[in-house]
């Protein structure tokens, strides 16, 4: 094996760094977010401060207050989560992990669908809580 470990780690150390990296390296960590005190007040700065960080933006820590979370792979965001950025009222929400959960976008409908006397204003899914309107926030801002 001509060159080994030691020549790879060589190339690997002169391989240009991704952009990001200085920045992150840079990044001070468990801050309280200037953007949302009333989050990092609540609870302890090192569970909630700012411990994240976007490899895409690369602008500084952020705390769970500046990002949304997709809940799973059927396109449910935590109400908790969205809540402060828009208005999720009249939208079913579903019990996810013991969180309240509403869809992004609206659903197939297979078969028939579920029976029901609520149905979504947009789409005509059936809805379980006789409160809401839409089925999902992409059904909501549709109208």
């Amino acid at each position: 094996m001509r060159g080994g470990l030691k020549e790879m780690a060589r190339l690997g150390a002169e391989r240009a760094p991704p952009a990001w990296l200085r920045q992150l390296l840079g990044t001070r960590f468990f801050e309280p977010c200037p953007e949302h005190p009333a989050v990092t007040a609540i609870r302890s700065t090192r569970s909630v401060g700012c411990n994240y960080f976007c490899t895409n933006c690369a602008g500084g820590a952020l705390c769970s207050g500046c990002l949304i979370r997709k809940s799973s792979s059927h396109g449910l965001v935590r109400v908790a989560d969205i809540e402060r950025l828009l208005n999720v009222s009249l939208v079913q929400t579903y019990l996810v992990n013991g969180e309240e959960a509403v869809f992004l976008d609206k659903r197939e409908i297979s078969g028939k669908g579920r029976a029901g006397t609520t149905r979504c204003e947009e789409c005509s899914r059936g809805l379980q809580d006789l409160a809401s309107l839409f089925c999902s926030l992409g059904c909501k801002v549709m109208r």
